[in-house]
């Protein structure tokens, strides 16, 4: 996998392929929760759940961790 950075700002993207499938990972700091929210997407669907991180790093970790183990289940 290699990650590609496609948005900055107060929105962070990054997206990566992993079995021929597209995925993307977006995060941002939210001031309410003082976390990082994950919004996972496989080839543009998004993957349901809720996932926080504390750090922004950690976030894209935890968010292409989560689309693989989506992928290697289905």
């Amino acid at each position: 996998m290699a990650r590609i950075q496609i948005e900055n700002g107060p929105r962070n993207a990054q997206v990566d392929e992993y079995k021929g499938r597209k995925i993307e990972v977006a995060t941002g700091y939210d001031a309410n929760s003082d976390k990082y929210p994950v919004h996972i997407y496989i080839d543009g669907t998004k993957v349901v759940g809720k996932f926080l991180a504390d750090r922004i790093g950690e976030g894209f970790d935890l968010g292409f961790s989560v689309a693989a183990q989506e992928i290697d289940r289905q």
